[in-house]
Order: structure tokens, then C-alpha cells, then sequence
């Protein structure tokens, strides 16, 4: 029996307008859509926004246990442990797709998952999606980089000294996951004199998006930081 394919899919990062009509052919062909959920009985932003944009009622939903703030061993065995259902089904023939917020190239799950199976021998492809970045900046109408102007994506779960090297050697940074590390951010970026010129994006494309100045709080899990300093 030819096996089969896995798909890792980005579903954009959370108006269903944004997801591409490419993501809505394969999920409307996938016979099993992997769905992370960041605790047990937990919703994914992910899978509701495609069921926005595509007919996944023909499809079997598989929630898999992804915890946002796990310790990188356990999340390691948790990502082995998606493994066994999803070989199991893609043995059997099905077409298995997993869905992730924003892009798959940029700090997803499934962008893991994807490469586990492919050493496994399993076919793969990626199905690109609209980073939240990118939808961001475009909804705020502000360039990331121009001309020769350097650019650095990051998470905030690095250290100050991290942000700060950063800071020191590119133009402009993308902070992503800034949420919890708002009390350091913004003092930090106020003490350089950056704060005026850098833009806070949260949820961005869910009913709790803000794009504006960073001091407006809450900051969520899905908080972003544009930080321009290219031109000073």
C-alpha cells in the first residue's frame, strides 16, 4: 500500500481572509488534521481559524497535548509521541496534515514534527502561511527593513543580554513571544531611546488584536514586538 503524505500547514496568523487558498486545498483533501492544544481539553487557535476558511468536515481531528511553556524535554517527548498515531495513519495510506498559527518556517511545532517524520522516511511537504509578523507590520503599514537595513527575529524568552547583542548588531528585530518579558522589554527599550519607534502587535487577526504603542496592557502570550531602529 502506498503510504501516505504528511503536510505541515500554516493557517495564517488568525483572519481566516489571510489563509491561502493553497492551505484550503490540502486541508480539504487531508483524511487527518493534527491539531496542538496547549492543555488537555484546550481549544486551538489554529484548527479554528481553518475551519473558517475550509470544509474540515469530512476530516478526523486529532488533538495532540503541545504545552506552550513546557521544559524542552518534555515537549521533545511529546512531539516523539504525536509520532505513532500519525505513522500509523500515514502507513495506512491517509493523508495527515497539521495545522500551526503563522508559518511554519518560524517557531512551529509542526515545522518538527515534519522533519521527525521525514527521517523516518515519510513524504512531506510545507504549505507556507502569513507569519504574524508580516500581517502585522502590514495592518500597522510599516516597512520591517528597507534598503540595506539588517533584520533579526527573536523570541523573548532569550535573556536582556540576548535583546541587547541583538539590539547592538541589527538595524530592526521582530521580538516575538514578548508577553511575559514586557517588564524588562520596555524598560529596556525606553532607556534607549526606542520605545517611540517600535510597534506592539498582540493576537494579531483574532477579535483581541491591538497594533499600536507597546505600553498597553494585557500582553498576551501571542505578543509581538516591531523595533525599529534603522533610522537613528
Amino acid at each position: 500500500m502506498k503510504q501516505g503524505i504528511f503536510y505541515a500547514v500554516g493557517v495564517g496568523a488568525g483572519d481566516p481572509m489571510d489563509m491561502t487558498l493553497r492551505a484550503k486545498a490540502v486541508l480539504e483533501q487531508a483524511d487527518i488534521i493534527v491539531t496542538p492544544i496547549p492543555k488537555a481539553g484546550g481549544t486551538s487557535a489554529a484548527y479554528a481559524i481553518a475551519a473558517q476558511a475550509a470544509d474540515l468536515s469530512h476530516a478526523e481531528r486529532l488533538d495532540i497535548l503541545f504545552p506552550m511553556q513546557a521544559h524542552n524535554d518534555y515537549r521533545e517527548r511529546l512531539r516523539s509521541g504525536v509520532l505513532q498515531p500519525v505513522c500509523a495513519a500515514l502507513d495506512s495510506g491517509r493523508q495527515v496534515a497539521m495545522v500551526t498559527l503563522g508559518d511554519v518556517s518560524v517557531y512551529s511545532t509542526a515545522s518538527y514534527v515534519r522533519q521527525l517524520l521525514a527521517e523516518k522516511g515519510y513524504a512531506t511537504q510545507v504549505i507556507a502561511g502569513v507569519p504574524s509578523f508580516c500581517a502585522g507590520a502590514a495592518k500597522a503599514q510599516q516597512s520591517l527593513c528597507e534598503n540595506s537595513e539588517s533584520l533579526q527575529i527573536l523570541p523573548a524568552v532569550h535573556s536582556r543580554e540576548a535583546v541587547e547583542t541583538a539590539l547592538e548588531q541589527f538595524d530592526n528585530l521582530v521580538v516575538m513571544k514578548a508577553g511575559r518579558a514586557m517588564a524588562w522589554l520596555l524598560p529596556l527599550l525606553r532607556e534607549r531611546g526606542l520605545l517611540e519607534h517600535t510597534t506592539m502587535l498582540r493576537d494579531v487577526g483574532m477579535p483581541s488584536e491591538y497594533i499600536g504603542k507597546p505600553e498597553l496592557e494585557p500582553y498576551s502570550y501571542f505578543t509581538t514586538l516591531l523595533i525599529k531602529g534603522g533610522d537613528l
